[in-house]
């Protein structure tokens, strides 16, 4: 009784006295402590624990992957003893075959790769031609002997390995593995996966015989820049084939200078500038040639207004974008063929109308007193229309530019495109006008008027029927107000019933408007045509201002000859869009292998773009990278006659008559002298004097078949060195994966 009296004060003392809280209050914090111990442990546990599972995992499938890499390894030594095999084979037994030798070489590496693949059960190159898209079963076995872990090498669940060859202009030949899986279960019974296919292109190696090699014999000159010619009309003459790799300007014909060119092909990735007062004549070499370029433009130089410019084409010529005359008092000379091949970038009716002038073929007479003689041409094509160039507010030019209804335009034809006085607003009353009178009130009276306009509305963008043009010049800043038409359709239909008078345009008086005598008089100080009367305009896109002039020069009444181009529905005729792309297709492989047959073929491009933009020179034919010290050899026969001379300059050279023969050249050259042989450079080549360059298609053939057996000069050759043939980091890049996928199984 005692006791628990004793232990009743206690309790009674531990609940109501200071004593008895604080002791609670211990209880409870070390309870509190201990649950948070025990919380953080926990969580520090479960961490550790993942942390510990993520490494395994990540372990794993590093593990993993590195089985998949021993496989690509291995299968890129089959690839490159394959390559080997095929590329001496190639050069052994191929030399003279007609075949592309790239082609050979292609089914040869396929073939002896699928050969591996199968486990050595034969399968042919015409196994490769025949199956394209085909899956063919391949050994699993060859594949796992690759790695030091072949169970894991498996395939996808329900398939078998195999392989299947493709073939495509961009690509070429390929080799795809399909269906193969790596599925990894390490010590610790951790898993991981990939699924891939792997992919074998064909490197792109150069050969002996490769057709770029054979066909240099033909060429004077092929340099990865400029041709220049500045003789002060003393006169310069190439005989042979010319190459130009300059985007910009290709062929420069400086002012007062005379060139005359016998060319069986003349190739340029840019444009043909011939300056005031130059003659230049472009022929072929016993009778038409064939022209390669992306413009000839008729350029002013300096301020003498009494130069005359003369420009004569007795070839098939095939113009990327236009012939373009700016210069006064010029003439051009029209003969053989003339291809003006493109209507847009891609020349392709169903990616819609084409807005950008550089990827539209017109004929641009911009300069005074021009003579356009046609007399000689057979055959004319403009596949485009001419554009005027808009400037936006800021005077900056924008990327699209303003529409016409022609394929040749002069000028002063650019009147018929303007917004007419009568919709322009009687506070401003003339077109064009100074930038501050056009307000937004003017825009807006403007835009109504056209759309109310009974002659025009038809004709015009219903929700943007004008276009604004500024321009800055000395005399002061202005605004032109041009037509914006609904399509090209319209823009043709307008511009053919403007000068028939069908479209009757008021000044702002209120008068009817001559349009053909207003059209002929404002033209006759730009153009003149001797005689039209040979000259057949046939498949032209759109009404050509040429078949208009020559009403300029007949008696009144005589017909308009009408337009084929475009079918019935108002689109382009998809047979004549074709030649285009057939026609722009050949330009793209001359201007990489100078062979119709070296472009690339790809539905979705026609036009040198970045990724194929490789200078052919340093690209194709020299290793500028094997160029030590400048080198020379006279190379003679074996019973001693003299065959020529091979020249291997670092740097530029002024060349002199001791240079003809085979002159490389890692610079710039300029020539002082005549010259018979070949010039490949990787710089421009500048001509002065009055001198001859001619090529030699035997000695320069000669002297190639003497350097493929010299290993001193054979290795400034990529068909002759094989260093690209052995390059195993090019070969590495052609081995790769697709359709990765982790953990699918």
């Amino acid at each position: 009784m005692i006791k628990w009296l004793k232990n009743r004060k206690f309790y009674k003392n531990l609940f109501e006295g200071k004593e008895g809280a604080s002791f609670i209050s211990v209880i409870i914090g070390v309870t509190f402590l201990a649950t948070l111990g025990i919380t953080i442990l926990t969580i520090a546990t479960r961490y550790m624990s993942t942390v510990i599972v993520e490494k395994y995992s990540s372990d794993n499938f590093y593990q993993t992957e590195g089985i998949l890499e021993e496989v690509r390894t291995g299968l890129l030594e089959y690839a490159d003893t394959a390559s080997e095999t095929a590329y001496t084979d190639v050069l052994e037994n191929y030399t003279k075959e007609s075949e592309n030798m790239k082609d050979v070489y292609s089914k040869k590496y396929l073939s002896g790769l699928a050969t591996v693949l199968r486990g050595g059960m034969t399968y042919s190159e015409d196994d490769i031609k025949n199956n394209l898209g085909t899956a063919v079963t391949c050994s699993l076995d060859v594949v796992k002997k690759l790695t030091k872990k072949p169970d894991a090498v498996q395939t996808v669940p329900g398939t078998n390995l195999c392989f299947v060859t493709n073939y495509d202009d961009k690509t070429g030949y390929t080799l795809t593995i399909k269906n193969l899986l790596v599925d990894y279960t390490d010590d610790t019974d951790y898993r991981s996966s990939i699924q891939s296919d792997i992919v074998f292109q064909v490197p792109d190696y150069k050969f002996e015989g490769d057709s770029t090699l054979n066909e240099i014999k033909n060429y004077i000159v092929i340099n990865d820049d400029q041709l220049k010619v500045q003789n002060a009309n003393i006169g310069t003459q190439f005989i042979g084939n010319v190459y130009t790799g300059n985007k910009d300007t290709g062929i420069d014909i400086g002012t007062q200078s005379l060139v005359n060119f016998n060319s069986k092909t003349i190739i340029s990735r840019g444009n043909l500038d011939a300056y005031t007062g130059s003659v230049l004549n472009l022929n072929g070499e016993s009778g038409i040639g064939d022209l390669w370029l992306q413009n000839i433009r008729l350029l002013k130089y300096g301020s003498d207004s009494s130069l005359e410019t003369k420009v004569t084409l007795n070839e098939n010529a095939y113009i990327s974008n236009d012939l373009d005359i700016q210069d006064n008092n010029a003439t051009v000379n029209l003969g053989g063929k003339y291809y003006g091949y493109s209507y847009n970038e891609q020349n392709d009716s169903s990616r819609g109308e084409g807005l950008n002038s550089e990827y539209s073929s017109a004929i641009l007479v911009n300069g005074l007193n021009t003579t356009l003689n046609a007399n000689s041409l057979d055959k004319m094509i403009l596949a485009g229309r001419a554009f005027v160039s808009q400037n936006k507010s800021d005077y900056t030019s924008t990327t699209t530019n303003i529409l016409t209804g022609e394929s040749l335009s002069i000028k002063s034809n650019q009147l018929a495109y303007l917004v007419p006085d009568s919709c322009i607003p009687e506070s401003v009353d003339h077109n064009p006008m100074a930038i501050p009178e056009l307000t937004a009130t003017v825009e807006s009276d403007v835009k109504a008027n056209l759309l109310s306009n009974a002659a025009l509305k038809d004709y015009l963008n219903p929700a943007k029927p004008y276009i604004a043009n500024y321009i800055h010049g000395a005399s002061g800043d202005y605004v032109y107000l041009f037509l914006n038409f609904a399509s090209e359709a319209k823009a043709n239909e307008y511009f053919k019933d403007y000068y028939t008078g069908v479209v009757e345009i008021k000044d702002e008086s209120g008068n009817i408007i001559e349009n053909q005598s207003k059209l002929k008089e404002r033209a006759q100080s730009f153009l003149s045509v001797p005689d039209m009367g040979k000259t057949k305009f046939s498949g032209n896109l759109c009404l050509i201002a040429a078949n208009i002039v020559y009403n300029y020069e007949a008696s009144a009444g005589s017909s308009i000859q009408s337009s084929n181009y475009y079918n019935s529905s108002g689109a382009p005729r998809e047979n004549l869009l074709q030649d285009g792309r057939k026609i722009a297709m050949d330009y793209l492989g001359k201007c990489k292998t100078l062979l119709s047959s070296g472009g690339t073929g790809r539905d979705t491009n026609i036009r040198l773009d970045d990724s194929l933009d490789l200078p052919l020179v340093s690209s194709r034919i020299i290793d500028f990278s094997k160029v030590g010290s400048t080198v020379f050899k006279d190379y003679s026969d074996k019973d001693g006659n003299p065959i020529g001379r091979v020249t291997v300059v670092n740097g530029d050279r002024n060349v002199t008559s001791a240079d003809s023969g085979l002159l490389i050249v890692k610079g710039d050259v300029t020539v002082d002298a005549d010259f018979k042989g070949l010039i490949l450079a990787s710089g421009k080549v500048t001509v002065t004097g009055n001198h001859k360059l001619e090529y030699d298609m035997i000695t320069v053939g000669n002297l190639l078949e003497e350097i493929k057996y010299d290993d001193e000069f054979a290795k400034y050759f990529y068909a002759f060195n094989g260093g690209l043939s052995q390059d195993t980091t090019e070969m590495n890049k052609c081995v790769f994966y697709q359709n990765w996928v982790k953990n699918a199984y």
